[in-house]
């Protein structure tokens, strides 16, 4: 991998504030970008596949534009699995729900009930669920029902300060949410409510992280977690272990993290992203970040920076994706106001 380096392809303009998360849609065919405007940008690519999308990257255009719906900043967004929606979460304390139809977004329900200002919204993996949370230290989750109703089926209060972000494991099973208490908690479902089967920190100097946990997120196989922080460190926290009985799956961590990855920021690390191909994927304060990567054989695993790219953005980098299908386009935002695209080589 001594040979990587990332190729800018695009420029995506049009927001008028900073750019706080992109998300790129299941099939990979829309990226939805959301901003302190008060606006989702939906951008496209005529020409389809991803290699022609390299080739022509001038030919990037925003389809749509979801406005008139939040009154301050959306800081985060997401696909329903489905692709057919968009969940928004917005600084004014709701989270509303899009969907496209006859070729036109609409928003179709609210979810409202946190206090203030909710900073992530995921789905998990079928559809079914919605999980919450934001600066009220709380964790909701909510359950789609018939007639595009949303119902909160429940709000956990486990942090003590803001939660920034919730990611539902891949199996769907789990739902972790971490934040501004330096801790990653870990939520499942005991049949009756959502309880918290573990929490990752705590467990002594040099084990969890020191200060805010602002990003997570699984490998594509589900079986190890990455988290990053305001300590200027990622974490590879290790491999999960399983213990079934008649009615209910616990799901755990062992231990500390396995790798602790240090040394390579200066910044506040704000977001990551594990690809398909092994490489994570890292936004950074100042404008900077890297990609780092597992090179695997048998039982053992090295990880280091293989790119790096200073300057990628003129603003702090709020968040970074890998598509979905394609595992060498990677789509980054910033403060700067710009969405751009990225080719690995």
């Amino acid at each position: 991998m001594d040979n990587l380096s990332l190729e800018l392809v695009a420029n995506l303009t049009g927001h008028q504030d900073r750019v706080w998360s992109v998300a790129w849609s299941p099939k990979g065919d829309l990226l939805a970008s959301c901003s302190g405007d008060k606006t989702v940008r939906i951008w496209q690519h005529p020409a389809g596949g991803v290699q022609q999308q390299q080739q022509q990257q001038q030919q990037w255009y925003c389809c749509a534009i979801l406005d008139q719906c939040h009154s301050r900043t959306i800081r985060n967004i997401a696909w329903s699995p489905n692709g057919r929606a968009l969940a928004t979460a917005s600084f004014d304390a709701t989270v509303a729900i899009w969907e496209l139809s006859g070729g036109v977004w609409e928003q179709v329900a609210e979810l409202e009930g946190h206090e203030n200002e909710v900073k992530c919204t995921a789905w998990n993996p079928d559809g079914r669920l919605i999980a919450t949370c934001g600066r009220d230290r709380s964790v909701w989750i909510w359950e789609s029902m018939p007639g595009r109703e949303f119902e909160c089926v429940d709000v956990k209060q486990g942090h003590t300060q803001d939660v920034k972000v919730v990611r539902w494991h891949p199996g769907g099973e789990l739902l972790v949410s971490a934040g501004y208490d330096d801790t990653i908690k870990l939520w499942s479902y005991d049949g009756d409510e959502w309880g918290c089967s573990q929490t990752l920190g705590g467990y002594g100097p040099g084990s969890g992280h020191s200060s805010t946990v602002w990003d997570v997120c699984w490998d594509p196989p589900g079986q190890r977690l990455a988290s990053c922080s305001d300590d200027l460190t990622v974490k590879i926290w290790g491999s999960r272990s399983r213990m079934k009985t008649t009615t209910t799956t616990t799901t755990t961590i062992g231990g500390g993290p396995a790798v602790t990855l240090s040394g390579h920021h200066t910044r506040t690390i704000f977001s990551l992203d594990w690809g398909s191909h092994g490489l994570i994927a890292t936004g950074r304060g100042g404008g900077g970040w890297g990609v780092e990567g597992g090179c695997y054989g048998g039982a053992q695993e090295s990880w280091g920076l293989w790119v790096r790219v200073e300057g990628a953005h003129d603003g702090d980098v709020n968040c970074v994706r890998w598509h979905p299908v394609e595992p060498r386009l990677l789509a980054s935002c910033s403060d700067d106001g710009l969405v751009r695209l990225w080719w690995l080589k």
